[in-house]
C-alpha cells in the first residue's frame, strides 16, 4: 500500500523535532532529549513518516541511513546553519561545512535544503526580534556574497539551497528576502519560508509564497500567536522572552492563516511540509502527534490563490 504522506501528486509531510530540545528560558539545547536512535522511533510512534535529516556528530551517513531504516522513517530536507566571522567562524570554513553538508544530503537522496545564517543570544536581532535591527549595507553585502558562493556550492553538490529567513538573524525581514530571491537566480537559490518567523517579522507571507511559489520545494510549517507577538514588540521583549510568553502553538492552534498560506503555494505543490514547534505547548511526544493529524488533514485539495 502506497503510504499516503507520500502518494503522487501532493504535499510530503516530515517533522523537525526541534520540540524535544526546547528549554525553559526559550532557546535549544541540542544535547537534551532522548538519543538519536530512541528519538526516531518516537517520531515513527507519533505518526510521522520522514523527519528533517540530520547526520547526528560521530555518526557516517550510513549509520543515519540505518538508523532512518530501523525507525521506518524518511530522510525530510535538512538546516544549513552558517556561521560568520562575528562568530569566530571565517568564510572558508562556512563554505566547506556547506559543501559537506549538501554531500551528506545528496547522499541520503534529497535536493533541497534549507540555509540560514547563525543565530546566536547575544545577537542584536535577539536583542530587539522582528524589527530588522541594526541594518547595514556593507554587512548586507557579505551576507549576500555568502549565501551568492554558498548556493552554488550546494549547486555542484546536486542540492538546491532554499533561503530560509529566520529571526535574530541577518537574513530576518521580508525586504531582506526579496533582495537575496530576486537578485541570485532562481536556478541556484529557491525558497524556503518558515511561515512562523516570517510572521513574527511582518512579512507579507502570503504574497511572498505567491510570488516565489515556483522557487518553494520546502516550507517550514509554524503556528504562532501574533496578540503575544504584538504585545512582546511594544514591551521591547527580547527573543527568548517572546517566546517564553507563549508566542509558538502546534499547527492549527494558534492565530496564523495557515490554510491561506499554504494554499499560496497553489494546487499543484508537491513539495514538503516540515511542521517545527519551537517551544511546544503539549508534551513533546504529543506536540508531535497534534502535528502529525494537523499536516495529515491537509491531503485534501488545495485551492488555487490565484
Amino acid at each position: 500500500m502506497t503510504d499516503p504522506q507520500f502518494a503522487s501528486g501532493g504535499y510530503k509531510f516530515a517533522l523537525n523535532p526541534i520540540q524535544w530540545f526546547a528549554t525553559e528560558d526559550g532557546w535549544l539545547d541540542p544535547t537534551k532529549g532522548p538519543a538519536p536512535r530512541d528519538l526516531l522511533k518516537e517520531i515513527a510512534r507519533s505518526g510521522f513518516h520522514a523527519v528533517h535529516a540530520q547526520v547526528p556528530g560521530g555518526w557516517t551517513t550510513e549509520d543515519y541511513k540505518n538508523a532512518l531504516k530501523d525507525a521506518g522513517l524518511q530522510p525530510a530536507p535538512g538546516y544549513l546553519s552558517m556561521g560568520l566571522p562575528e562568530h569566530g567562524v571565517d568564510i572558508a570554513t562556512t563554505l566547506e561545512t556547506a559543501r559537506t553538508s549538501a554531500a551528506q544530503q545528496a547522499q541520503l537522496g534529497l535536493t533541497d535544503m534549507f540555509i540560514a545564517t547563525r543565530m546566536t543570544k547575544d545577537a542584536p536581532r535577539v536583542k530587539r526580534p522582528g524589527v530588522g535591527a541594526e541594518f547595514d549595507e556593507a554587512r548586507f553585502v557579505m551576507i549576500f556574497d555568502l549565501v551568492e558562493r554558498a548556493s552554488a556550492i550546494l549547486r555542484e553538490e546536486g542540492v538546491k539551497a532554499a533561503l530560509h529567513p529566520h529571526i535574530g538573524t541577518w537574513i530576518e525581514t521580508e525586504a531582506e528576502t526579496r533582495r537575496l530571491l530576486d537578485n541570485i537566480g532562481s536556478d541556484q537559490l529557491g525558497f524556503g519560508p518558515d511561515t512562523g518567523h516570517l510572521s513574527w517579522a511582518g512579512a507579507d507571507i502570503i504574497g511572498l509564497m505567491s510570488d516565489y511559489r515556483d522557487r518553494t520545494q520546502v516550507v517550514h510549517v509554524k503556528d504562532c500567536r501574533l496578540s503575544v507577538r504584538d504585545a512582546a514588540k511594544a514591551a521591547g521583549k527580547s527573543y527568548q522572552e517572546t517566546v517564553v510568553s507563549g508566542l509558538w502553538a502546534e499547527p492549527g492552534t494558534g492565530e496564523l492563516d495557515l490554510d491561506g498560506m499554504l494554499a499560496a503555494l497553489g494546487p499543484d505543490f508537491d513539495g514538503w511540509l516540515i511542521a517545527e514547534v519551537d517551544f511546544p505547548t503539549l508534551p513533546p511526544f504529543e506536540c508531535a502527534q497534534a502535528s502529525a493529524e494537523w499536516l495529515a488533514d491537509l491531503r485534501r485539495p488545495v485551492p488555487s490563490s490565484r
